[in-house]
């Protein structure tokens, strides 16, 4: 054999181990150490996000409502799947944009609609990730009815929900042995 043959079999032979070590890291579940970094990470994202939105519905007037939309649209854009607001009912922009696109998020939509979180630690493809939703009433701030025409005391009355909840906020947090807890 050539070196250059036995230069790319060592190769090649490498990657197969550094594949075979991902995939098997990849298939074990996080430790608890790194299940409470990603919640405290997502206690954070949370903090940050409602601050965000509060801000958002402060500066939101009659005459700026247009203006608000977008913003809160272009903040939870598709693009962007480790916060999302999820719902069911008329969605602001994006069309299908809030709509839920997993298990995780079907599940955190039907309970938030009754007023209950959700939490789950999940893997997708080869990544482990800590979910959380929090559930959305439309009584959250005062400005809510700006934006939402749609959610008029009829709509809660024929709809038979009288917390008014609309939907839910999901956050997900990954976790790899990269994160900076020690592990």
């Amino acid at each position: 054999m050539t070196k250059a043959r036995w230069f790319i079999a060592a190769v090649l032979f490498a990657a197969a181990l550094t594949w075979a070590n991902v995939s098997a890291a990849a298939d074990n579940p996080p430790s608890n150490d790194q299940i409470a970094f990603a919640k405290q990470v997502s206690d954070l994202m949370l903090n940050e996000l409602v601050a965000a939105l509060f801000k958002e519905f402060n500066e939101t007037t009659p005459d700026n409502v247009e203006h608000g939309k977008q913003a809160i649209s272009l903040i939870f854009n598709n693009l962007n799947r480790n916060m999302r607001l999820v719902g069911t009912f008329a969605p602001l922009l994006g069309g299908a944009n809030d709509r839920p696109s997993d298990g995780f998020e079907q599940t955190a939509l039907a309970l938030a609609l009754n007023g209950q979180p959700h939490t789950a630690v999940q893997q997708v493809n080869d990544t482990w990730f800590y979910r959380r939703s929090f559930p959305l009433s439309n009584t959250f701030h005062t400005a809510c009815v700006l934006c939402h025409t749609n959610f008029t005391a009829d709509f809660f009355n024929s709809t038979n929900n009288p917390e008014k909840w609309v939907g839910t906020l999901i956050l997900k947090v990954p976790m790899t042995s990269s994160d900076n807890n020690g592990q």
